[in-house]
């Protein structure tokens, strides 16, 4: 039985940019469930969820030429959950997969960019993932910047799923408790710092 090959991410990013077919289903093939879970996790409608991960990479393909991307992960989780956050603010309706504090927070986000400047953000966030305990920081750097499932976690770190949650409620709960203010747009940059 063949085994088949693992792309890279600059190998992925190098076959999209020459405009080769494939490309967009490898990158499909790579990420489709991540980007799904994401989108999931936050609006619990498959079918929603779904589309805008299709529409992501949809203009993936369409936009190939213009964008700069380093980070394939990163930029396909940012661009996920900015549709996330754009198909929430939409209609009314949709309102109801948020509570009122995140809806404070999502109307800020534009406001946010007028306090600090994403740089600033980013360091502001760096520093408090850095104070965070070894273990806690492990799991959560795992999770928010390499996009690996809490099993995943668990299996890599030797550790149990449950322990995987209870790292990551810390560190959510520490960096929501340090940089109020600015979490939700944090978590939406924090993809870009690794």
């Amino acid at each position: 039985m063949f085994e088949k090959k693992v792309y890279e991410d600059h190998e992925l990013i190098s076959l999209l940019k020459s405009g080769e077919e494939s490309a967009i289903t490898l990158i499909y093939e790579k990420f489709w469930k991540r980007l799904f879970l994401s989108a999931y996790s936050i609006l619990k409608e498959k079918d929603q969820a779904q589309d805008i991960v299709q529409e992501v990479l949809l203009q993936l393909w369409i936009r190939r030429d213009k964008v700069e991307i380093e980070k394939l992960g990163a930029y396909l989780q940012t661009a996920t959950r900015y549709k996330v956050l754009t198909y929430i603010r939409s209609a009314d309706s949709r309102k109801v997969f948020i509570d009122d504090q995140d809806l404070e927070l999502l109307a800020g986000v534009e406001q946010l960019n007028d306090k600090l400047h994403v740089n600033d953000i980013n360091i502001l966030l760096e520093k408090e993932v850095l104070s965070l305990p070894e273990r806690c920081r492990q799991v959560f750097i795992l999770s928010r910047h390499e996009f690996l499932t809490n099993k995943e976690i668990a299996e890599r770190l030797g550790i149990t799923v449950k322990a995987v949650e209870s790292q990551i409620t810390i560190a959510l709960r520490r960096i929501r408790g340090t940089l109020s203010d600015f979490f939700l747009l944090i978590i939406i940059l924090s993809a870009l710092l690794y």
